[in-house]
């Protein structure tokens, strides 16, 4: 009887594919997911750090006013409540961050 030990047969190898096809399946969502969260993580970091600068220079300025600009294509804005400095709030991408100050 012939025996063939050289390689893999068809049968083998549509197995292995079937079982990594199967794997990949599983984890490509979760990964795209997770890179999802990621970046509105990343989107809600660089809101806090704009909200955070603009804070600091309206305490050493005294000038509440309302600004914006661009970072990597989201539209950051900083508005001030009632324009008395006690809250500010800054907004990108439907969403809202605000900080209030106690006295």
């Amino acid at each position: 009887m012939y025996k063939n030990s050289k390689g893999f047969s068809l049968t083998e190898t549509l197995v292995a594919f079937s079982c990594t096809l199967m794997i990949c399946g599983l984890f490509i969502p979760f990964l795209i997911q997770y890179m999802h969260r990621l970046q509105q993580l990343q989107y809600e970091v660089e809101a806090l750090k704009f909200l955070r600068e603009s804070v600091e220079k309206a305490i050493v300025t005294h000038e509440f006013s309302t600004h914006a600009r661009m970072y990597k294509g989201v539209r950051y804005e900083v508005a001030w409540k009632d324009g008395s400095g006690d809250e500010a709030c800054v907004r990108y991408d439907s969403r809202e961050i605000c900080t209030s100050q106690k006295r």
